[in-house]
């Protein structure tokens, strides 16, 4: 996927790396990567799973509120520009293959995920980390649209569980 290159600023007195404001850390595929997999190894994927959920839902609804406001965007144009900019930070390449903001349901797929491709063929879903992400970005569609809800997103399919791309559902829960 050709396209802008992220704009990065970088503070020359702190060091610090923003891309539209945001503090950012660039970092090595196989750092995030060989995170996962040590706290999979300590406690479990499922456990990891868990809390890897509620976190990346925090930061996605935070990044998403930030992004929105800076560059005026539509909630449903927020989440494809996160999409984007998970494809151009090289997590994969994402897209949003269904929406339906009344419903507060989606499809995301990702091809060419960074967790997949280092795992291999592992014969288990190794992509949850987007799970919470994604739930995020739905949580903010539906708040900017005052909806009461709770978003939930599973992974339905990993390529490194041999599907050819991995793929996520949301739907979202009445509370």
């Amino acid at each position: 996927m050709a396209g802008p290159a992220v704009p990065i600023e970088v503070d020359p007195e702190t060091g610090i790396w923003r891309t539209d404001g945001l503090p950012m850390i660039y970092l090595p595929r196989h750092f995030l990567v060989n995170i996962q997999k040590s706290v999979e190894e300590a406690i479990g994927a499922d456990r990891f799973r868990g809390i890897m959920y509620g976190s990346a839902d925090l930061s996605a609804l935070q990044w998403c509120r930030a992004e929105g406001k800076t560059h005026g965007l539509t909630p449903v144009e927020t989440f494809r520009h996160y999409l984007k900019r998970l494809s151009q930070r090289g997590y994969g390449l994402f897209e949003i293959t269904a929406l339906d903001e009344a419903a507060g349901t989606a499809a995301v797929t990702v091809r060419h995920s960074a967790y997949a491709l280092a795992y291999g063929q592992v014969g288990r879903p190794v992509c949850y980390m987007f799970e919470g992400s994604f739930g995020g970005a739905m949580r903010y569609v539906m708040e900017q649209a005052g909806r009461a809800g709770e978003p939930a997103c599973r992974e339905v399919a990993c390529a490194a569980h041999g599907a050819s791309e991995c793929r996520f559902e949301l739907r979202c829960d009445p509370v």
